[in-house]
């Protein structure tokens, strides 16, 4: 999905957490461009060097006060909310009621929020909703990525455009948000040999040894899979 996988993740690493950031968002153009796996990830890598913890705030406004998590940015024993990830990480994910999401607008409050996080975590990670969401979601992502000190923004090759990817960034510069850099998904940005092998894939009832030699042959061109 991302490419060059692990390579990706070291590279975000390096140009954040490496660079001297200790909170570092994580958003997107788009819903569904997987700005939570590469969040996740790049927990799992901070985590190898140092206590790390992923806030989750990409969810949508709970339907249910039952629903909802207890904490909101201003309580002083936050960190008692984390719960660990099987990847080693700690994990905090809110998923506010409406009243409580207006608790989550202040950046002033995040900030804060995060220092105290600080104070017993090295690194923490921020998984934000897209800044143009899918659906109406509880945090939004100005507020946050301004509490934040990098914001990496993830966008889909062959979906998102440039004047989309600007209009993003612009949105996220005039709410004061320290951008970092864009991290490019190409799980819908196709090769050569996909595009082959998809067209081939249609004639396999009628000549099944025929397709299965040509997509034999094309996996092993290496230059008909490498991305544009």
């Amino acid at each position: 999905m991302w490419g060059r996988g692990l390579r990706e993740v070291e590279s975000v690493y390096l140009a954040t957490f490496g660079q001297g950031s200790r909170v570092v968002g994580i958003t997107s153009v788009r819903s569904g461009s997987g700005v939570s796996v590469l969040a996740a990830a790049l927990a799992e890598r901070c985590q190898r060097q140092n206590r790390a913890l992923l806030v989750g705030l990409s969810d949508p406004t709970a339907a249910v006060p039952a629903q909802a998590t207890q904490w909101i940015p201003t309580d002083e024993d936050i960190a008692s909310y984390a719960s660990a990830d099987l990847r080693g990480f700690d994990s905090l994910i809110a998923a506010p009621t409406p009243e409580q999401s207006f608790s989550f607008r202040n950046a002033g409050a995040v900030r804060a929020m995060f220092d105290r996080l600080l104070n017993i975590y090295d690194m923490i990670v921020v998984d934000l909703a897209a800044v143009e969401p899918r659906e109406r979601v509880a945090v939004p992502v100005t507020t946050v990525a301004a509490a934040c000190e990098s914001v990496i923004v993830v966008c889909l090759a062959g979906l998102d455009t440039r004047p989309s990817i600007s209009r993003a960034a612009n949105v996220l510069r005039q709410a004061g948000a320290p951008l970092q850099g864009v991290v490019v998904n190409d799980r819908f940005n196709q090769t050569v040999g996909e595009e082959l092998i998809s067209g081939a894939s249609h004639f396999s009832r009628l000549a099944p040894g025929l397709v299965h030699k040509f997509v034999d042959f094309v996996e092993r061109t290496k230059i008909l899979n490498t991305k544009s």
